[in-house]
């Protein structure tokens, strides 16, 4: 059954101009409990994993949300110098879809689509961002997902068309909920390391060792 009830708000500026932004929305309220400290503070080449991950969002979309959680102090000292907007999810333990709620309804109203990306998926880059920026402008998908072979990756694009949809998620299962009311259109990826996230001290150690 499609989901329709409008729970999205949007908060208009007065004569702000129309000027077209996808929006990045990280997703770091998590506890990390598998990793028993706070990963997203984990350094990657030199930076903590959650400043790399800012830094490549920031290259390419506009505004730039970090919703923080168990951990939101030593987050934002990773970030103090960085033009990002803090959403606090004081309900992160009820799951992932807590913080989708509080990001989609951070967002202004001019907004045409927003990345969710994760803070422990180092392989993200500006140009994979910027090439599903330009196929989104090109074919207005409603979601659009990085595709590494038959395998679907993060960061997963979604129109502003179903913010609505993606506010009535619940639990912890994430934007996926809402994938079998919409056609995914692909975005195909050549690099397999996209595919690698951290969620052990033993991801985190075959990551650095390959990198």
């Amino acid at each position: 059954m499609r989901l329709t009830s409008p729970v999205f708000t949007i908060h208009q500026t007065v004569n702000e101009p129309n000027i077209m932004t996808v929006a990045g929305i990280i997703l770091a309220a998590g506890s990390a409990s598998r990793m028993k400290q706070p990963k997203l503070l984990l350094p990657w080449k030199g930076e903590p994993l959650i400043r790399h991950a800012v830094n490549v969002a920031l290259d390419c979309l506009d505004p730039v949300i970090v919703i923080t959680g168990a951990w939101k102090k030593e987050v934002l000292g990773a970030l103090t110098d960085l033009p990002i907007k803090n959403v606090h999810n004081h309900e992160w333990m009820n799951g992932q879809s807590t913080s989708i709620r509080a990001g989609i309804n951070a967002l202004h109203y001019d907004v045409d689509a927003v990345f969710f990306l994760l803070g422990d998926q180092p392989y993200v880059s500006t140009i994979l961002l910027q090439g599903m920026v330009e196929k989104y402008y090109q074919t207005h998908p409603s979601i659009l997902a990085p595709y590494v072979g038959d395998k679907r990756s993060n960061p997963v694009l979604f129109d502003h068309s179903i913010f609505n949809e993606l506010c009535q998620i619940e639990g912890d299962i994430g934007a996926r909920a809402i994938f079998k009311h919409h056609q995914i259109t692909t975005y195909a990826w050549h690099d397999k390391k996209l595919l690698l996230d951290i969620d052990t001290p033993e991801d985190y150690q075959k990551i650095t060792s390959e990198s």
